[in-house]
């Protein structure tokens, strides 16, 4: 067992499990087919399916409403309508990050400012967004990433000091508890992802909360048929723009999709809590090891969703040994690992160079009075910890997985323990010993 797989010798790892994801059993086949011969495929107005998946997401967080949106993209767009943000206002968001969650700025005509996290969270740092608040600042774009939820009463009571919205991006997160609170329903307003690959999936699919009715009817006033304008717009600075919305996009959920969805939350708070377990017995099981840190949960919180597990690798502990190896040797050992695949956006050239489409829009709309740029640098804390980071699958399926758990804990060791077999594997593939980063 000492000698590496990398090397020749007999993996670690030699318990495969099947962890495809969603689970569709024969109840998501029957309510889809249900659907379909119903003939009611597609929702202009308001109906069952959507209804439905509303009210139940709406009762399960406790929020006052909840509208179904063709995508978490498209949810998130919603969301920062809905909260007035448009040209010329600044949004504070991380750059450790999904594209969508920035992406959705900039289609708001807004330009996202880009913060600082905290080293053990992975979350927005409230220390550093105070520092990006500026006259211009709307909103703060609060992300639960890898289902961790943020530092909220820190940041709300930024908002309130500064009249700011908080948009919680809880794509991640679904079923996150903070401070005895679900995610999501912590800010102004909150935004599931129900994508595939998420802990509550509907193939496709996005859902937005809020305690609000003026968010609520913004946002259905952004993307929705006169239909169902009609039937929910109370307020009549809204009511007026019933025939036509404020833009005519089509951000409705798919009713298909909302029947999977409502399908699925039967099951939600179960798969949930076995995937916790599950990452509970691997994390302790990776504590003591040297090198790696795994994903760190304050005690306050709940994670939700557990979307993805990062392990920090720190080879300074392992005598310089690259990334790259450490990875490769892993893999050989039957570790399903790789480094994060999450870029940092700030340094992508899209936000980077501002001018993706050409004439800088948004930036260019701010140059008159303050330049917002990004540059290398900027985020000593998310630039020094992203490189180190890497990235195990979250094994959403509801199995139990200890007896796999142990024999990735086992290589893990065995990797750390052995590692001067790899001095000469790293030469002849161009791996120079140093430092990970």
């Amino acid at each position: 067992m000492n000698k590496l797989a990398l090397l020749g010798g007999s993996p670690a790892v030699t318990i495969h499990k099947d962890f495809r994801w969603p689970i569709i059993s024969e109840a998501e086949i029957q309510a889809v087919a249900d659907l379909l011969r119903s003939g009611a495929i597609s929702d202009a107005g308001y109906g069952d399916a959507t209804r439905r998946l509303e009210e139940d997401w709406a009762a399960y967080l406790g929020a006052e409403f909840a509208l179904a949106r063709v995508d978490g993209t498209a949810a998130l767009h919603s969301a920062l309508f809905a909260a007035g943000v448009s040209a010329g206002d600044e949004v504070i968001v991380q750059s450790y990050n999904w594209i969508a969650t920035v992406g959705t700025i900039l289609a708001a005509n807004a330009v996202p400012v880009f913060a600082d996290i905290d080293p053990l969270t992975l979350t927005l740092d409230p220390a550093d967004v105070r520092r990006r608040i500026t006259p211009r600042t709307r909103a703060i774009m609060v992300v639960h990433l890898w289902g961790h939820p943020a530092a909220m009463d820190e940041l709300n009571a930024l908002a309130r000091e500064h009249s700011l919205v908080v948009i919680e991006d809880a794509s991640h997160a679904h079923g996150g508890i903070y401070r005895g609170r679900k995610v999501g329903t912590l800010g102004d307003i909150g935004v599931f992802s129900l994508q595939a690959s998420k802990a509550l999936p509907a193939g496709e699919g996005g859902l937005l909360v809020t305690h609000r009715r003026e968010y609520f009817e913004r946002a259905l006033l952004l993307a929705q048929s006169p239909g169902r304008l009609n039937l929910h717009l109370q307020l009549e600075e809204h009511r007026r723009f019933k025939n036509t919305g404020f833009g005519g996009f089509k951000y409705r959920i798919n009713p298909i999709n909302a029947v999977l969805a409502r399908q699925q939350m039967e099951h939600f708070e179960e798969r949930n809590e076995i995937r916790q377990r599950n990452l509970d017995v691997l994390t302790e099981g990776l504590r003591e090891i040297n090198g790696i840190k795994p994903p760190y949960t304050a005690p306050d919180v709940t994670r939700g969703g557990y979307y993805g597990y990062p392990i920090e690798y720190n080879s300074e502990e392992l005598d310089g040994l690259p990334k790259e190896t450490f990875l490769a040797a892993l893999q050989a050992e039957g570790v399903e690992i790789a480094a994060e695949r999450y870029p940092l956006m700030h340094l992508e050239p899209m936000f980077a160079e501002q001018n993706p489409i050409g004439g800088g829009w948004p930036w260019s709309f701010n140059q008159a009075t303050r330049q917002v740029r990004a540059r290398e640098g900027d985020l000593p804390v998310t630039e020094k910890l992203h490189p180190r980071l890497l990235a195990i699958p979250s094994y959403n399926k509801a199995i139990p997985c200890e007896d796999l758990f142990a024999q990735y804990v086992q290589a893990f060791r065995k990797v750390t323990q052995n590692i001067e077999q790899l001095r000469t594997w790293a030469a002849p593939n161009g791996h120079q010993r140093g430092n990970a980063e």
